[in-house]
């Protein structure tokens, strides 16, 4: 069952670069999740160079959204499309710290640095 929408919780998608970007606002929680994981979906049937996760608007995350996250960069990975992390808030920064999954994402402060590091058309990440 999708949690039912939460009206201070919103998922833009735009292209650059031939690179999605999916600007996320608000907190990424049990009633929100889905949202995030639905807008992946979405994304990757467009087959995308990469995926820009720009959550610096997103002040909260709690274990849902640490699931979803953690969906997207490995539904993205079975699909060979790399995920960015952008503007990670502190508070949100500090979860995937202590669940030592930060290190799982490769960050970026701004989308402008995360679609540089994918110029060469491979994943973000890659060698």
């Amino acid at each position: 069952m999708i949690p039912p929408a939460n009206p201070a919780f919103d998922i833009r998608s735009r292209y650059e670069r031939e690179r999605a970007i999916l600007t996320v606002t608000g907190d990424l929680d049990r009633g929100t999740a889905e949202r995030l994981k639905a807008a992946a979906r979405t994304v990757w049937k467009t087959e995308p160079a990469g995926l820009v996760l720009d959550l610096s608007a997103v002040p909260f995350c709690d274990s849902a959204g640490l699931s979803a996250l953690v969906y997207v960069l490995r539904g993205g990975q079975a699909l060979d499309i790399g995920l960015a992390l952008v503007g990670i808030e502190p508070r949100v920064e500090r979860i995937l710290s202590l669940t030592r999954l930060l290190s799982a994402f490769d960050r970026y402060p701004s989308v402008t640095e995360a679609l540089d590091a994918g110029e060469d058309g491979q994943p973000f990440g890659a060698p």
